[in-house]
Order: C-alpha cells, then sequence, then structure tokens
C-alpha cells in the first residue's frame, strides 16, 4: 500500500478514491476546508470555481495563511492541495458562476463524480442542484447566522429530493437566519457572516462525510453506511437552539420532491430566471 494511505487501510480503496473527480463551487471557509479535508482521503482531481481573491479576514476560519493574501482562492487553494500531496490536480477557475451559462456549467458538472456547492447563496445553489440532479450526485452545504448551526443537503440523480425541494419541504419559520449576507460567487462581491471558524469547520466536517459516502457509495466500505438516500438532509447544530436540544446535535431529516420545482426542468429548459426570481 502506498504510505499515504497507510492509516486508511480497510477503510477505502485507495485507487477507487483516487479516481475521482470533485467540482468545488466555492472557495471560502467551508470549501476550501471540505477540499483540504477530501485531498487528505486521497482524492486526487479538482476542479475549482471561485471569484474571489484571499484577504486578511479569510486567515480566521479557511484553509489559508498569509502568503495567499490577494492571489485568487482558487489559486491559493491549489497550492494548499497540492502541498498535501504532490500528484493532485486542479483545474483553477477564477470564475464568477453568474457568467457561465448553463451550458458551460453543464459541462463542468458532467465530467465530475461529484459537485460540492459551498457558495451559501440559495438561488446559485438552486441553480446548480437544479443543473446536477439528474446527473451528478451533489453536496449543499450552508451555514446559519452567527455559526449558530448549519445544513448539509446531499442529491443522488433521481433518487433523492433535489435541493430546492428539500428547503421547500423543511425550511421552517423558526429556524436560524441565513443572516443578511453571501459570499459572492453569484455577483462576484464576498460579503461574510460573522461566525467563529470552529463553528463552520463543525458544519464542513460533516459535509465532507458525507461527500466521501457518495464518492465511495457501492464499494462496501464503512463510510458509505453514512447515508441513507430516504434522508437526505443533516441539521449540525453548535448550541441548543431550534431542534438541538445539545450542543454539537446533529438530527438528519427527511423531505419529499415537490411537484413544482426545479429539478423537474425538462431537457433543453433554462435556469436563467432562477437566480433573479426565484425563492428557495
Amino acid at each position: 500500500m502506498n504510505a499515504f494511505h497507510e492509516r486508511h487501510e480497510g477503510l477505502l480503496d485507495p485507487e477507487a478514491i483516487s479516481s475521482k473527480r470533485i467540482l468545488v463551487v466555492g472557495c471560502g471557509s467551508v470549501g476550501s476546508v471540505a477540499a483540504m479535508l477530501l485531498a487528505r482521503s486521497g482524492v486526487k482531481h479538482f476542479v475549482l470555481v471561485d471569484p474571489d481573491a484571499v484577504s486578511e479576514t479569510n486567515l480566521c476560519r479557511s484553509a489559508y495563511d498569509k502568503e495567499d493574501i490577494g492571489k485568487p482562492k482558487v489559486t491559493a487553494l491549489e497550492r494548499h492541495l497540492q502541498a498535501i500531496r504532490g500528484e493532485v490536480r486542479v483545474d483553477a477557475r477564477a470564475d464568477c458562476l453568474g457568467d457561465l451559462d448553463d451550458s458551460e456549467l453543464e459541462e463542468l458538472i458532467a465530467g465530475v463524480d461529484l459537485v460540492v456547492a459551498t457558495t451559501d447563496h440559495p438561488p446559485t445553489q438552486g441553480r446548480i442542484g437544479a443543473l446536477s440532479y439528474h446527473v451528478t450526485p451533489a453536496v449543499f452545504a450552508g451555514v446559519y447566522a452567527r455559526g449558530t448551526g448549519g445544513e448539509v443537503i446531499y442529491t443522488l440523480p433521481d433518487q433523492t429530493p433535489c435541493y430546492a425541494c428539500v428547503l421547500g419541504a423543511v425550511r421552517d419559520a423558526n429556524m436560524p437566519s441565513r443572516g443578511q449576507t453571501e459570499y459572492g460567487i453569484a455577483t462576484g462581491q464576498l460579503a461574510a457572516e460573522p461566525a467563529l471558524g470552529i463553528d463552520i469547520q463543525h458544519v464542513t466536517v460533516c459535509a465532507a462525510k458525507i461527500a466521501l459516502a457518495l464518492l465511495l457509495l457501492g464499494s462496501g466500505v464503512d463510510a458509505e453506511q453514512t447515508i441513507d438516500p430516504s434522508r437526505s438532509v443533516l441539521f449540525v447544530g453548535n448550541k441548543v437552539d431550534w431542534i438541538w436540544k445539545a450542543p454539537l446535535e446533529t438530527v438528519w431529516a427527511r423531505a419529499n420532491r415537490r411537484e413544482a420545482c426545479v429539478c423537474r426542468l425538462a431537457p433543453g429548459e433554462s435556469t436563467a430566471d432562477l437566480i433573479d426570481d426565484e425563492e428557495i
């Protein structure tokens, strides 16, 4: 066994995981750390999409360090991933997702084994969800205001409800706020919600474990038992609030597919109106 995987023995198939390709859309505090965790699990092929540059304010809760300040996040993250393992290959795209039309985004999605969407902007997540739903498994991670907790939604093509179905089914007026700011993948402007890096990383670790389970699905290893397609949303709590009765509690939830939903777009229909008008 390769020395890199020596302490993974019996937990995953090194050859299988090293052949997987992942698209990470949003390389901020969630996306950058999730990519690092998956690289340490053996993933060697990444497509990274994010238009922003690293600033000093990113250093307290993301994968970046002071040498990265001023550099595109995708370029900086590429350096960190390759520092873990020289064989890692990265397609780094400093693109605003809003500048990519559906066909360009669909091409990126079709070329990978898993999409990790961490834009923390529900309409953009919904667009990714609509375009990936019938094609490629995906994980959607979002952190609530002030790091109270977060949610991790995963989709399997035509097996689970899509991202928009889940939010339409489980959205609760009493649940924690998402905050009033967005992370800029739709607009190209960064405006981050205050939260401790530790709280964000609790949500991120859960998202990365689900992502790994999706990549290993069907392999028979223990990690794939993390997921059950009948329950496709995980609420991760950092404090006693809403449905969490104790700090650091997680709660799985189920949702059904909605009849009127973006995942039911007919072939050739565009998601152009989704970004502007869809309330998810």
